[in-house]
């Protein structure tokens, strides 16, 4: 311990000693030169006869003094806090990557303000988990964006801060506590407000940061290459398990060696967060950070065997149901309801809905860059509906399996606006044939992700020459 803590201690035992130090013992009275008669007792104000032994009072600390000494051991708790973890530099938002780069009308949007002057809406949420290996525990936050999606935050805590420790590669392993703003979002956790979700994430340092790329330390079950970062610290990796799974959730289930827990969902989004440390199973076949919208499993969402989560309890008028793979033998039947009418999980597309399409291609290294133009017949004015174009290859013995790739258009758009789109064909050598195309009108309820429920706007072909 410092010379400084060495002198606040003895400080404070100081200052605990004069304030409550106990009364000085009374001096022995002179033994008396011979004994006397009894008194007659001392008549009271109510007529009664009582002894007239007076009764010493209890000392009492002045209530000054004892804030006093309550504040100054306060302001030593959280300097040694303080002292144990330190803060550095808040959490960054990482470069842009091939999409298109946040802001108010791109992307996943930015944070919309809050109430009351508050620059920022964000919603922490009343979870806190331990971590596998001890220390700051984990939490969680949603954050709503100017285009209409909520973002889920997770992280470590520190005095109701969500942020990064400096370890596990992360900010030169400097041991400090760095905040994360609720401004530094990841889109992969970001989902439109009427969608369950279930996202999990191997290999998420303890730290505290997600997966992302480029990674701050390489898990030891991922190849190494040269450029690869160094190995994370053993017992390091994580696996977190995090969602949303609306009003109706009750609570969700997970696997650990063999015996299945349970923990309650938490708010009216059915929120939950789950940390553990990586079982050897999945260091062999590890998920990556996805989403599962309410309709592409059972109801009201499934749990496939990649999840965290394997067993969900809910509960409508009153009724409980269970879903997931590793249901309860003799517990609540299995949810089968249908989704209410009242309930959009997928935003209503238009339909009927068509437009000319132009095409342009133009040469490129080992390929042809394929750009298309059209009119837009409706606007976009949010994350979950976008544009997009969809394109497959030819296939055969010289060109493979073919195959269909496209992208999304993550912006808004006004009705009637003039938008390009380009996506690049590869062509192998002797490859020929014709590639078919589409484009668009979409939901994407996952993060940035096109998940059905599309209507075709136009059709496009070209031929490999």
């Amino acid at each position: 311990m410092s010379d400084f803590h060495d002198d606040c201690k003895r400080q404070l035992v100081s200052a605990a000693a004069t304030l409550f130090a106990a009364p000085a013992a009374p001096a022995a009275p002179a033994a008396p030169a011979a004994p006397a008669a009894p008194a007659a007792p001392a008549a009271r104000p109510d007529g009664r006869v009582g002894a007239g032994r007076r009764i010493g009072r209890r000392r009492h600390v002045p209530l000054l003094a004892a804030i006093a000494l309550g504040a100054l051991l306060l302001a030593a708790a959280a300097l040694a806090a303080t002292q144990v973890i330190g803060f550095g530099n808040p959490v960054t938002a990482p470069r842009a990557g091939g999409g298109e780069r946040p802001s108010v009308s791109t992307g996943i949007g930015v944070p919309v303000a809050g109430a009351k002057g508050s620059p920022v809406s964000a919603q922490p949420l009343a979870i806190s988990v331990p971590d596998p290996g001890g220390g700051l525990r984990w939490g969680m936050r949603i954050v709503r964006t100017t285009r209409g999606l909520s973002c889920l935050q997770i992280g470590r805590l520190l005095d109701g801060r969500l942020g990064v420790i400096g370890q596990d590669g992360e900010f030169d392993d400097d041991g400090r506590f760095h905040e994360l703003p609720a401004t530094v979002l990841e889109p992969g956790p970001c989902i439109a407000p009427t969608v369950w979700t279930i996202l999990s994430d191997v290999g998420v340092p303890a730290a505290g940061a997600l997966t992302t790329d480029p990674l701050s330390c390489r898990p030891p079950w991922l190849r190494a290459w040269p450029s690869s970062p160094k190995p994370c610290p053993a017992g390091d990796e994580r696996l977190v398990g995090f969602g949303v799974l609306g009003r109706h959730a009750v609570s969700v289930s997970y696997m650990v060696d063999g015996k299945l827990r349970t923990v309650p969902t938490v708010g009216a989004l059915g929120a939950y967060l789950i940390v553990l440390r990586v079982p050897p199973k999945l260091r062999r076949n590890a998920p990556g950070l996805g989403g599962k919208a309410g309709l592409l499993g059972g109801f009201p969402i499934g749990a496939g065997k990649g999840a965290v989560v394997s067993r969900m309890l809910f509960r409508y008028g009153g009724r409980l149901c269970q879903t997931g793979f590793d249901r309860e033998l003799h517990g609540p039947p299995q949810c089968t309801s249908h989704v209410t009418r009242a309930r959009v999980l997928v935003p209503r597309i238009l339909r009927g809905l068509h437009a000319p399409v132009a095409l342009k291609a133009r040469r490129a290294p080992g390929g042809y860059d394929v750009e298309v133009t059209f009119t837009a017949p409706a606007s976009v004015t949010s994350a979950s509906v976008a544009y997009g174009i969809e394109v497959t290859a030819p296939s055969g013995p010289a060109c493979g399996r073919g195959g269909t790739s496209g992208q999304s258009l993550e912006r808004d758009v006004a009705r009637g606006q003039i938008l390009h789109m380009t996506e690049f064909v590869p062509q192998p050598p002797g490859c020929h044939g014709v590639v078919h195309g589409e484009v668009v009108l979409g939901s994407e309820t996952g993060a940035l992700h096109l998940v059905g429920g599309d209507e075709t706007i136009g059709r496009f072909s070209f031929t490999l020459p």
